[in-house]
């Protein structure tokens, strides 16, 4: 026991060193002279980058954690016509990357787009065009709204299906109203759940390249990669990131010390809660905003998708779009093995140890998912640079320096999940195993692996969907002339080729929409 206990230690120690030296640059950066262009970048830049930033994110993490906790307790609390496909659907969503949704809405809405033409060409209507006008944030906090709603609506949904049941039930039995119940009992009982959701909504835009990019908003994610690529000062994107990281890291204090403060007393009998029955305009209301959701959310998206696929399908290069495929295919299979594998034996040792290091590994390793993949591109960069001066390697952007920041980025996606199934699973069964005469190794490969077996599909397959759908960190480590189906995508847009995107795009969406459904199928299970 003691020397596998060691060898999980050991194993764990590695990783946990090489994020902190990676990551810990950004901050040293902080404390050394800055270059000439920083003075401009303080004076004339910066302010205006940390004003529209925070906007973009509380403006989209607030309107999806309004929809998303909505359409949860609308569907836990009320019963009508297509419910139960209501509720899976709206799953469906977060396998439409951002950036993908940001290119179609803004051309659909354009003068030559497919709404304006429709209505000039088909129905001899002539609008004006201030009417379909719209600003850069404007644009990206709708995106952002209706791709990554599903993250609130997932946390709520969960926490209210387990314990809203006792409290509802004893409302309506004091005839309690309808609004009376949603504004004092589910909205405040759901608070810490809608707020997980709205944290994980704020660090996808915070770490969102392609929509603030693509639209030209002023935001963290433009100012680095314009300050790194565009005028060549590293030093200066270094410092942008260090503050960013600052922006990060207080965010995910905020949320830890607002589930410390809310930490409640939940009730040992959990009373299953019967949902009203909706009839009448009641439920044609109700069902009309669940399809206008998942029209703009998810129908209307795909669907001009498929229209431009159409129309582009003979312009498509097949072999290159092969190779794409494959390279990505092969790249998120290969990164998402090995970050459930090193994830794994993270988990492993905080499930055996419950020292400081045990516990501060636990929270060490989820800081990569919390940092744009634009600042970690820039960090493995700069750590690569660093120890070709003890190990002569190769500095130039390879597929070692791509999956080295992919699995940091990723990796606490990975451990949260495996975390998750080794709290479910405890140590009795692996105790009892070596009661009867196993050791410590032979009871975690035929007891525990087959009961976490559900777990490390789930972290396989969140992780590899992050990763076909991730661009700023693959935009800037890939090598030369190495083309995934996501910068393929990004690069089609930006060369205004947005026709020409739909087929790859349409790709990530199919290939993360089965993925995830397969998840959404263990969520539902679980919670029924």
């Amino acid at each position: 026991m003691k020397s596998w206990k060691s060898f999980f230690k050991i194993s764990s120690m590695v990783w946990i060193l090489l994020i902190l030296f990676v990551f810990g640059e950004a901050f040293m950066r902080l404390f050394t002279a800055p270059s000439e262009l920083w003075d401009h970048i303080f004076q004339f830049v910066l302010s205006d980058v940390i004003i529209n930033t925070l906007l973009l994110v509380l403006l989209s993490s607030f309107s999806a954690s309004v929809i998303g906790f909505l359409a949860a307790y609308i569907l836990i609390a009320y019963d009508f016509k297509g419910r139960k496909i209501f509720s899976f659907l709206l799953y469906l969503p977060l396998a439409i990357p951002p950036y993908i949704a940001s290119f179609i809405y803004s051309h659909m809405l354009g003068y030559t787009g497919s709404i304006q033409s429709f209505l000039r060409n088909q129905l001899n209507v002539s609008v004006d065009p201030a009417w379909f006008s719209y600003t850069s944030m404007q644009m990206g906090v709708f995106v952002f709204t209706i791709t990554l709603f599903p993250y609130v609506y997932i946390t709520a949904k969960g926490y209210m299906q387990k314990y809203l049941g006792n409290y509802i039930e004893t409302a309506r039995t004091l005839q309690r109203g309808h609004w009376s119940i949603l504004r004092t009992i589910a909205l405040p009982l759901a608070a810490p759940a809608i707020f997980a959701g709205f944290t994980l909504i704020a660090l996808e835009v915070l770490s969102d390249f392609g929509v603030v990019m693509y639209l030209g908003i002023p935001a963290f994610s433009t100012a680095i990669y314009r300050s790194w690529i565009s005028l060549g000062d590293f030093d200066s994107a270094l410092r942008l990131s260090a503050i960013l990281m600052i922006f990060v890291i207080t965010l995910l204090l905020m949320q830890h010390l607002l589930r410390k403060s809310r930490t409640m007393g939940m009730p040992m009998r959990i009373r299953p809660l019967k949902r009203i029955r909706l009839s009448g305009i009641r439920e044609f209301i109700i069902i009309s905003l669940f399809v206008l959701l998942l029209l703009v959310s998810l129908i209307v998206p795909v669907g001009q998708l498929l229209f431009w696929s159409n129309v582009s399908y003979a312009n498509i290069r097949w072999n290159q779009f092969t190779q794409m495929l494959f390279n990505s295919l092969t790249l998120s299979t290969f990164v998402s093995i090995a970050i459930v594998g090193v994830a794994l034996l993270i988990a492993n040792y905080t499930r055996l140890s419950r020292s400081w290091f045990a516990v501060l590994s636990s929270k060490i390793s989820l800081l990569g998912y919390s940092i744009p993949g634009s600042v970690v591109a820039m960090l493995v960069i700069f750590f690569f640079i660093t120890i070709k001066e003890v190990i002569p390697i190769n500095t130039q952007t390879t597929l070692i320096m791509l999956v080295f920041g992919l699995i940091l980025r990723y990796l606490g996606l990975g451990y949260q999940n495996i975390e998750s199934g080794m709290r479910k699973i405890g140590m009795k069964f692996n105790e009892a195993s070596r009661l009867l005469g196993q050791n410590y190794g032979k009871s975690f490969l035929l007891v525990d692996m087959p009961l976490l077996l559900p777990s490390l599909f789930a972290g396989f397959a969140l992780v590899f969907i992050d990763i076909i759908k991730e661009l700023p960190l693959t935009l800037n480590l890939r090598p030369f002339n190495y083309h995934t189906l996501a910068t393929q995508v990004f690069q089609y847009a930006s060369d205004e080729r947005v026709a020409e995107s739909a087929i790859p795009s349409l790709f990530i969406i199919l290939i993360s929409a089965i993925l995830l459904g397969q998840v959404i199928r263990w969520i539902i299970k679980e919670d029924n």
